[in-house]
């Protein structure tokens, strides 16, 4: 029997998938059993060994199903794969088994006005370049758009580029339907639509296996970069509250950056001067006076003002690609000494908390924040850099911030109830699973609530 590194079937496994690319090498399968969970010095130690046993990469729909009911047969767990840019060890497989890249499940199925729908495998530029021919492109995405898979950014985010105007995610009316798989002898296919997308969205593929996304369109703007520099970090700070306040200025990202974390953006020394605190934005052009304006009534300047990359036709870096977390991953390219946090700061008195926390902390908790809409309010959550010492500091912060109102969907575990706010859904999620996993095969360790 070939039982591979964690004792499995696997030789029933690869003759009940027969005629399905796999991927077997050891280091090319350790690859594609990875994401972005080392920036967190925790989950690294954790999860720096795990591997799947085999990769499978399937054609179609129907490669897929095929997939599922083998890894039921013979008790194989599986994680679906996306474009492996997520950060809390999402795409890890904790007991090894199956890897199911969705790659290749790739096809639009059609683009209207407002709305579009494709396989789980979707690349978002992609998508985007789809969409853009009718004028159209998505709502928002993750800082990894060049990267990212459309099923992973379901599966694994909550908002992005384009909350600063369209909220989140989870709000209703982001994502209109999918369609997601079931992990049993004969897998069965569920179309959810409505608030019954939830039971499969953000779930870390724990629930099913996402083959169709249906996501949200609105409209193609010229949008320009735009860094605006303070002196003084609050006026960035409440720069960056005012224009997502300013309903009339059509914006996609504003992210406010501390001076002592641009200082490690080395591309961008002309427009970010030492010494200066920095929002990063993108802005209709049409907007520019206007935002011009309010930069200038907060004590600003604003130092960059350019056409964002078409990331459909060239390889300039866009300046959302120094925003969410792509924040850190510039700060780590750097220095191996930080890690970071994530934070939502209490919707109403989100300044007067910033100030407190950037009072107390200074560069050990260096400030990051992301304006978004939550809830049908502005607000701002954060992704500070922090200076690495000890775990036990490190939860200390995070103690802290939690005293003072803030929510803090910890970052340095996998656990996907431990996500605080993220987990908005997990009476369906659950009540989904026991339907849909029956032996617990679906990214085993993810969700702890049930086990088969």
């Amino acid at each position: 029997m070939d039982a591979g590194g964690h004792g499995y079937d696997l030789a029933g496994f690869r003759k009940a998938v027969a005629g399905i690319a796999l991927i077997d090498d050891p280091q090319l399968v350790r690859q594609r059993s990875r994401d972005f969970f080392w920036y967190s010095p925790i989950l690294k130690a954790e999860l720096n060994r795990k591997s799947a046993d085999l990769v499978v990469l399937p054609k179609d729909q129907d490669e897929a199903l095929r997939i599922l009911g083998a890894c039921a047969q013979f008790r194989i767990p599986l994680v679906a794969r996306g474009g492996a840019t997520g950060n809390y060890g999402q795409l890890v497989p904790l007991k090894g088994g199956i890897v199911l890249d969705t790659e290749k499940l790739d096809r639009t199925l059609f683009v209207k006005p407002g709305v579009a729908r494709f396989e789980a495998g979707a690349n978002l530029v992609a998508i985007d370049a789809e969409t853009r021919k009718i004028g159209w492109e998505l709502r928002m995405h993750p800082s990894t758009k060049r990267q990212s898979a459309l099923g992973g950014f379901v599966a694994g985010g909550a908002a992005g580029v384009g909350s600063a105007m369209l909220g989140q995610l989870r709000d209703w009316g982001s994502i209109p339907a999918v369609r997601v798989a079931t992990c049993e002898n004969v897998p069965r296919v569920f179309d959810f639509r409505g608030r019954d997308v939830a039971a499969a969205t953000h779930a870390y593929g724990t629930t099913g296996v996402l083959l169709e996304v249906e996501i949200a369109l609105s409209p193609v703007y010229p949008w320009r970069d735009a860094i605006v520099a303070f002196d003084d970090f609050m006026d960035a700070a409440r720069f960056g509250q005012a224009l997502g306040e300013a309903d009339g200025i059509v914006k996609k990202e504003i992210a406010v950056i501390a001076g002592s974390i641009a200082v490690y953006f080395k591309a961008l020394k002309a427009h970010c001067p030492e010494g200066k605190h920095f929002a990063f934005c993108m802005i209709a052009d049409s907007e520019r006076a206007a935002f011009e304006t309010l930069a200038a009534e907060h004590r600003g300047t604003v130092t960059l003002w350019k056409d964002t990359p078409d990331e459909t036709v060239g390889n300039d870096v866009p300046l959302y690609e120094y925003c969410w977390n792509h924040t850190t991953l510039q700060v780590l390219k750097l220095d191996k000494g930080v890690t970071y946090l994530q934070t939502v700061f209490p919707i109403g008195r989100n300044l007067e908390t910033v100030e407190t926390m950037y009072k107390r902390y200074g560069d050990e908790v260096m400030l990051h924040l992301e304006f978004q809409r939550r809830f049908g309010r502005v607000n701002n959550s954060a992704l500070q850099v922090v200076r690495w010492t000890t775990q036990e500091r490190l939860y200390d912060i995070i103690r802290d911030h939690e005293a003072a109102g803030c929510i803090v969907p910890n970052p340095h575990t996998y656990i996907l109830e431990d996500k605080g706010p993220k987990v908005i859904a997990g009476d369906a999620q659950l009540a989904f699973k026991k339907q849909s996993d029956p032996y617990g095969l679906l990214n085993p360790g993810k969700m702890t609530r049930w086990t088969a």
